[in-house]
């Protein structure tokens, strides 16, 4: 069996993204058109997880304005140049490869892409529990008022969570 590789990611793998999101988040499902927007918008913070020629994972990733994320499964037109914070807007790993480094590697890279790009804050909506997962990685809840009721559409204890760099 050959290890896993990650890799930017490219239009030619967004059935296989799409096909992960269905197994990993059933409940939380974007459309084709979302994930090949954020790929056009900023390329660089889309990877894949590649093992014997198929997808296996993927991670999103792109600036924004803190405290307010995109929505789920919203186009967002374009990326301000004067965003101030860097998004993990999402990390999906087929259950066959957790636990083999493939996401920590996904989110160091994402983590040296925002700091070389000169960001001090990375964030993320944590869903179904994984704010345990992100903890690990230095992330840690933050309340923001204005973003309760956005919450709402991630499911029951859903939680943004930010980490310094």
């Amino acid at each position: 069996m050959a290890s896993f590789t990650f890799r930017k990611a490219g239009l030619n793998d967004l059935d296989g993204v799409l096909t992960v999101q269905a197994v990993v988040f059933p409940a939380f499902q974007e459309a084709k058109a979302t994930f090949a927007e954020r790929l056009r918008l900023y390329s660089d913070g889309f990877f894949v997880v590649e093992e014997d020629g198929d997808i296996k994972g993927y991670l999103v990733s792109h600036p924004f304005h803190r405290p307010a994320p995109p929505p789920l499964d919203t186009l967002i037109g374009s990326i301000s140049p004067d965003c101030d914070a860097y998004y993990v807007h999402d990390l999906s790993v087929l259950p066959e490869i957790r636990g083999r480094g493939a996401a920590g590697a996904m989110i160091e890279a994402v983590t040296d892409l925002a700091r070389n790009a000169g960001f001090t804050t990375m964030a993320l909506i944590a869903v179904g529990g994984a704010d345990i997962f992100w903890r690990r990685f230095g992330f840690g809840p933050v309340s923001v008022q204005a973003l309760e009721e956005r919450l709402v559409i991630y499911g029951e204890g859903a939680v943004y969570m930010e980490r310094p760099l």
